[in-house]
């Protein structure tokens, strides 16, 4: 049952991800560095895997978020100068 749970947990991430980015203006950023949604997760399963935390929920959640950024046409750390 953890896979059903972590699936669940997956899709809905990416598909509320999809929902904030698309209606909220939401960014952590500075004139060089863009942090985007699919960083943040990243960093938040790496302290999660340093603090051992094992639950299907939290991780499918994350998952999906960073997929959902990885999908998008940029995603770069660094701000195009333009």
């Amino acid at each position: 049952m953890e896979y059903a749970y972590y699936s669940i947990a997956l899709i809905s991430g990416f598909v509320l991800t999809r929902w904030v980015t698309e209606n909220f203006k939401f960014h952590v950023r500075n004139k060089s560095i863009w942090l985007h949604h699919w960083i943040i997760a990243a960093i938040a399963m790496i302290i999660l895997l340093v603090l051992k935390e094992d639950s299907e929920v939290i991780w499918g959640i994350l998952t999906g978020v960073a997929l959902e950024g990885l999908g998008r046409k940029n995603w770069s750390i660094l701000r195009d100068k333009n």
